[in-house]
């Protein structure tokens, strides 16, 4: 008898320190790569192997919504083969080989999926570009990424991806905005209506109902990772724009941040851009 109690007791014990390791459920769908035989699905693995990160580009809805709480309300579809390589390179280019390799090492994607396209049955989105919890989607693996040609198209679309890359990060808490940039926002984000508003609090995203935290900090990176010191100086931080100091202030911030936890200096990547 004593002997049983003891067992059950061992079971109890193995038993709650199971349960202590439980995490939320992460995605469903089980990927097994390399997906084809094609010479891109060598850079896929070579991905894969450095990174532990899926680089899909057959997948599931799943693969593309799921986002922990709640799920996004559009569609990310399958890529067309024919531009497969070319997407790739383009994200080798301006993502792995263009952001430090300490900083990627610690923010790296679950997945990164390339899509055909995103949005609906009859509706595509004009940025083609998405972020969850889980996921990096890139919505140019098909003909209209070879239209994509001028200097300033081609900007667009590298923003973009940094803009989405740095988006996904902070919706898993791979990145986090400091204390001393939240101290210098502003108490309710709905007031902030006018030029003079976003001036005064040192804002760098549009005045609209997209405005939060999260925005406004992702807003700092894009501008650093995509633009060289002296435009910022000359914009931001000029008299008439950073009329109280906050632009400076948060962008100062923000560079601090990245390297103290990741021990890079964010702005080489923008003046590189």
């Amino acid at each position: 008898m004593r002997y049983y109690i003891l067992i059950l007791a061992a079971t109890v014990i193995v038993a709650c320190r199971k349960e202590a390791k439980l995490t939320p459920s992460g995605p469903e769908s089980v990927m097994l790569l390399p997906q084809g035989n094609h010479s891109y699905d060598d850079s896929i693995m070579a991905a894969y192997n450095k990174y532990a990160t899926f680089i899909l580009y057959r997948f599931t809805q799943h693969d593309y919504n799921y986002n922990q709480i709640d799920k996004k309300i559009d569609s990310a579809f399958n890529a067309n083969p024919a531009y497969i390589s070319p997407v790739l390179r383009f994200v080798y280019e301006n993502l792995f080989n263009a952001l430090p390799e300490r900083l990627l090492q610690k923010t790296m994607p679950y997945r990164i999926l390339l899509a055909s396209y995103i949005g609906g049955k009859h509706t595509r989105s004009t940025i083609n570009f998405g972020a969850t919890y889980a996921a990096l989607t890139i919505g140019w693996a098909d003909s209209t990424f070879l239209e994509q040609s001028t200097p300033a198209q081609k900007n667009v679309l590298r923003r973009n991806l940094i803009r989405f890359y740095m988006e996904r990060a902070y919706r898993a808490g791979g990145i986090n905005a400091p204390a001393d940039f939240v101290a210098l926002t502003p108490p309710d984000y709905s007031g902030i209506q006018t030029p003079a508003a976003k001036n005064l609090y040192g804002i760098i995203e549009p005045a609209n109902s997209y405005l939060t935290l999260g925005t406004d900090f992702l807003g700092f990176i894009e501008a650093i990772c995509t633009r060289s010191k002296t435009d910022i100086e000359n914009t931001y931080f000029s008299p008439g724009v950073d009329v109280k100091g906050n632009y400076r202030l948060k962008y100062n911030a923000v560079i601090s941040y990245f390297q103290a936890e990741f021990g890079v200096d964010l702005q080489e990547v923008g003046n590189a851009f």
